[in-house]
């Protein structure tokens, strides 16, 4: 597989969901579209989030299922999560998982392993590993490599040694197996947890590249990430280790990572070389961190999912990086290459929604989104954004008269739908799923108004949300 094979969100904005894996999401939904994520992490243990990683997909968040195990080494996955598994694949919700979680650490093995492990145990972890990615690929998913605590070359837990020690293990016992793996969906998982090696510099820019920035090395010329992975690019290690063994490259996602959140009052500062950060500043370092991942990061860094929601609401209330995260559109991850040839000939699709919608709104769609694939925001200029070569339409939810006037001026047809309640928008795009038509129903009654790209707004109406 090429990179631009697998499914994907552009968006690179992520976060872990809920840290206990019977935690719920209900009342989340609104919270975290606000937020204008990509990507989520989800714990599943036979199948309890299968309806929220749904209900995310539909709203145009990609899951990413941890199949939950605690203590999952040594072992592989039961019958009963591949089973789930499939079902997640099957029913269109996704084809991301991770099959295990940090083997380097004490914590992940059963008793009798704990305090005893060194790095990983490859002759364990990879035998076990090949199983279920195998397993994985077979049911149309892709496997994570398992994500490991970054810890450089710490004595019995070291990531770095560790990896060495798990793609040297492949290619000298299963270097077929493996190859075949990495060639079918396979990707790598990584946590990184990076303390306070990022910084804004006098100019403004960012600095995420630990340890290649201007401080870290002129502090210690020629330190790599092979020294020390404690870093936004931690996934350099086992990317550049599957090129050197195997000369292939394959997706990374942060699955778990970013700086860690503060406390009201707190100033984190682990490493004296670098500034410390309060609150506000981990916000304003969050937006930064997936702007730097959408432009300067490597093509294979697809998002990374930061730790963790509970962390981000404490105590329910939401910390400053919320309200930027909210506040500021998401930078896009570039197209490949492929992508604009795999895409062919086709009409691409916007589904507009007013800002500030409420949520009943979201749910009200939820069915047709899903069934079309369409491309959901409340974005006008995101909304305008032509990739189909045989046109584009923009479907747009009652949208005031002066919004609807700004959107002509793009070369886009737009799809006018006005409805006075989220029922009564509900029947109107069920009635188009039913009929299989994606831009109008076969009901009178309920047809919306479509409007070519410089045609006035139409007069009176039902109204509904403005914005």
């Amino acid at each position: 597989m090429k990179l631009s094979d697998y499914e994907r969100s552009r968006n690179p904005r992520g976060m872990h969901g809920w840290g206990d894996v019977w935690d719920r999401y209900d009342a989340w939904y609104e919270k975290l579209v606000q937020m204008k994520l990509g990507w989520i992490k989800i714990l599943d243990y036979g199948g309890n989030q299968r309806h929220a990683a749904q209900r995310f997909r539909e709203l145009g968040i990609m899951p990413v299922i941890r199949l939950y195990r605690g203590e999952p080494n040594p072992g592989t996955l039961p019958q009963s999560h591949l089973s789930i598994l499939k079902e997640y694949v099957d029913q269109g919700i996704t084809r991301w998982f991770e099959v295990n979680n940090e083997p380097n650490l004490d914590g992940e093995w059963k008793q009798g392993y704990k305090g005893i492990v060194q790095h990983g145990a490859p002759e364990i972890v990879m035998p076990n590993w090949l199983d279920d990615a195998e397993a994985v690929i077979e049911r149309g998913g892709y496997p994570a490599l398992p994500a490991l605590a970054t810890s450089g070359h710490d004595e019995r837990h070291g990531s770095i040694t560790t990896y060495q020690g798990y793609f040297r293990w492949l290619a000298e016992n299963a270097f077929d197996r493996a190859k075949a793996v990495f060639e079918n969906g396979a990707w790598i998982a990584i946590h990184p947890y990076f303390a306070n090696h990022f910084y804004r510099d006098a100019d403004g820019e960012w600095h995420f590249e630990y340890p290649d920035d201007p401080i870290c090395q002129a502090d210690d010329p020629g330190r790599t990430i092979f020294d020390d992975d404690v870093s936004l690019m931690c996934g350099e290690v086992p990317q550049t280790l599957l090129r050197q063994y195997f000369g292939l490259e394959v997706p990374l996602i942060g699955t778990e990572g970013g700086p860690w959140v503060p406390r009201t009052g707190q100033v984190i500062q682990q490493d004296n070389r670098y500034p410390g950060y309060d609150l506000q500043w981990h916000a304003d370092a969050t937006v930064a961190m997936f702007e730097w991942i959408a432009v300067k990061a490597p093509p294979y860094f697809f998002g990374h999912c930061v730790w963790l929601l509970d962390g981000y609401y404490p105590g329910g209330k939401a910390v400053p990086a919320v309200k930027m995260l909210r506040d500021t559109e998401p930078v896009l991850r570039p197209k490949f290459d492929e992508e604009e040839e795999v895409e062919g000939h086709y009409r691409s699709h916007y589904f507009l929604f007013p800002q500030g919608i409420s949520w009943d709104w979201y749910e009200a769609a939820s069915n047709y989104l899903m069934h079309f694939g369409v491309t959901l925001g409340q974005s006008h200029d995101d909304a305008g954004v032509v990739h189909g070569d045989l046109g584009h339409t923009i479907t747009a939810i009652n949208l005031a008269d002066d919004v609807l006037e700004a959107l002509g001026k793009f070369d886009a047809t737009l799809d006018v739908i006005r409805a006075d309640t989220p029922e009564a928008l509900k029947e109107l795009l069920d009635a188009r799923v039913e009929a299989d038509a994606r831009f109008g129903c076969l009901r009178p009654s309920l047809q919306p108004r479509l409007r070519p790209r410089g045609a006035s707004a139409p007069e009176g109406g039902p109204s509904g949300p403005k914005g």
